[in-house]
């Protein structure tokens, strides 16, 4: 997976929100990604493309944006298009053809810079930062209040969930699986355990029960912390909360870890004095106690 220069990204999430700005939207119900492309110069046209989600044609005149008919998840063609539209504004030397599969449409899955780019402005223009991140805020963690984002902001559950891991103010982590091993993961910035792409997920994960035929509970569970994280801090008395989704449209499950106990803590057995004078001198811990919620 490739990653984009930070400053990059951020030009492409400013360029959304100039965007949001120019046109005074004010709620989520005002974004209306059609409209929004013709202020500049893109007509949507659906159909006309096989093989691929959507098209941009660039023209002197009048820019196409073409988007395949067989999706048929609003919250999915609206980020083709607004994904488009990032290709068109941000991208304005490129090929006068570009075509982007599914995999490209991900909010920060890609193998590609400029899509990675167009994504990045496509999350930023459906899911704007001021209306968003508030939100974010206002509950504890679970894929039941990330989909009433969703649903809010007229998105698929995986484009608000990897948006919402950019504003959530707990140590949580993204991890998307396909045929019972991890697709990929999003981490928040403190959650401070890697999990490793295309591994095998652990019997013990509510995950992996759905690739053996199981139903998945609904909400937050208890599961242990090694299920899912490798690290020598850990042992099988750690534990943390598993919230799974099966989406059984594209074969796959999506989850969301949640570390809501001081594990590294109880590993390391350093003290909240110590984690204070770390912290005082300016170096990283991953031991959080209340620094976060005393910083919001």
């Amino acid at each position: 997976m490739t990653s984009l220069d930070p400053i990059r990204a951020r030009l492409a999430e400013r360029r959304a929100e100039e965007l949001i700005v120019e046109l005074r939207i004010a709620d989520p119900r005002e974004i209306d990604v059609e409209a929004i492309a013709m202020t500049k110069d893109a007509l949507v046209i659906d159909g006309g493309i096989t093989g691929a989600e959507a098209r941009l044609s660039r023209s002197p005149r009048l820019n196409i944006i073409r988007v395949n008919k067989t999706i048929r998840e609003s919250g999915r063609r609206r980020f083709a298009i607004a994904h488009e539209l990032g290709h068109l504004l941000l991208q304005q030397g490129n090929s006068q053809f570009a075509l982007c599969e599914d995999k490209d449409l991900l909010p920060f899955y890609s193998n590609s810079p400029d899509e990675l780019e167009a994504s990045i402005f496509a999350a930023a223009l459906l899911m704007p930062r001021k209306l968003y991140e508030p939100l974010c805020r206002a509950a504890a963690p679970s894929l039941r209040y990330v989909g009433e984002l969703a649903a809010r902001f007229g998105v698929t559950l995986t484009a608000a969930a990897s948006r919402y891991i950019g504003f959530c103010p707990h140590r949580c982590c993204l991890v998307a699986s396909t045929d019972n091993k991890v697709r990929y993961h999003r981490p928040t910035d403190d959650f401070g355990y890697f999990i490793a792409p295309r591994q095998q997920l652990e019997p013990a994960t509510y995950a992996a029960d759905y690739f053996q035929g199981n139903s998945l509970p609904d909400g937050m569970r208890e599961v242990r912390a090694t299920a899912w994280l490798e690290d020598s801090r850990l042992d099988d008395k750690n534990m943390i909360r598993e919230d799974s989704v099966a989406m059984p449209t594209y074969s796959s499950v999506l989850t969301l870890l949640w570390i809501d106990q001081d594990i590294d803590r109880r590993v390391t057995g350093e003290s909240e004095d110590d984690a204070e004078e770390e912290e005082s001198d300016g170096r990283w811990s991953w031991n959080r106690y209340s620094k976060r919620s005393q910083s919001d």
